[in-house]
């Protein structure tokens, strides 16, 4: 049996009373699977994440604080340059495993998606990443997701359709990606062109290194807000598109489907 590591980087502490209760449930086998929490935050929200973690069920259990740590606040720029240093930085700490399963700190998973993504990697042995599905960035419920028209020069960045089962896309983000440990150790993390963040980096990176990625719209994950979780299904989906032009390297537009 493959042994996993679980990834999720602390930047808030607004939904950890929910997402650590699910993260005990996960259908998983605990003696091959250990929690990796990077807490980017007050010193209370690393107590906090701290607590959760030991506590946890797993087999290793780690939580580390990021002492150079910066508030969440600042330019898109600056913040996923922040997010891209986090990366970077949690291969230190990285526990004995063949996976990393990335996760985020606003996200609930369905109890079977860590089962799930490893299923689908026996299908697809030779894939670079393997995500689930999560709706919302920015305010707009678009597939956290992104096919480019081409990896090595793109003119349009487009976020797909809902589809059906196992599908091929070039990137996706963090929130319930599974990947091998020697992707995730091998990528120097860093925002991708001037519109993206480092998930969108990665997926590319390893596109070009001739790997397929993949999203399994059977895997569905609820976005949380403030204001309501958001569902895949039952949610008016959106699609959005970075297209480049001669007046800025990407401009983009929202369009309904």
């Amino acid at each position: 049996m493959d042994k996993v590591t679980i990834i999720m980087p602390v930047s808030r502490s607004t939904y950890l009373s929910r997402i650590f209760p699910r993260l005990e449930l996960l259908d998983c086998d605990r003696e091959k699977t250990n929690l990796l929490t990077y807490v980017d935050g007050p010193l209370e929200l690393f107590q906090q994440t701290r607590n959760f973690t030991v506590n946890s069920k797993f087999k290793e259990r780690l939580c580390v604080y990021r002492k150079k740590g910066q508030p969440n606040v600042g330019s898109v720029k600056r913040r996923r340059q922040r997010i891209a240093d986090i990366h970077n930085e949690i291969k230190e700490y990285l526990q004995d495993s063949d996976y990393i399963f990335l996760i985020e700190d606003d996200g609930l998973l369905p109890l079977n998606s860590l089962k799930k993504l490893l299923y689908d990697y026996s299908i697809e042995p030779d894939a670079g990443l393997i995500s689930g599905v999560e709706l919302g960035r920015w305010g707009y419920l678009h597939i956290g997701a992104w096919a480019l028209d081409d990896i090595y020069d793109p003119s349009e960045i487009i976020t797909p359709r809902l589809g059906e089962g196992l599908q091929k896309i070039d990137a996706v983000g963090l929130y319930c990606c599974l990947t091998k440990k020697e992707n995730y150790i091998k990528h120097v993390f860093k925002p991708y062109l001037e519109i993206l963040g480092p998930d969108v980096d990665f997926g590319v990176e390893l596109r070009k290194q001739g790997f397929m990625n993949y999203i399994d719209y059977n895997i569905h994950c609820k976005h949380l807000s403030k204001e309501k979780e958001i569902p895949v299904y039952g949610s008016t989906i959106v699609r959005v598109r970075f297209i480049k032009n001669s007046n800025v390297r990407f401009g983009w537009e929202q369009t309904a489907l």
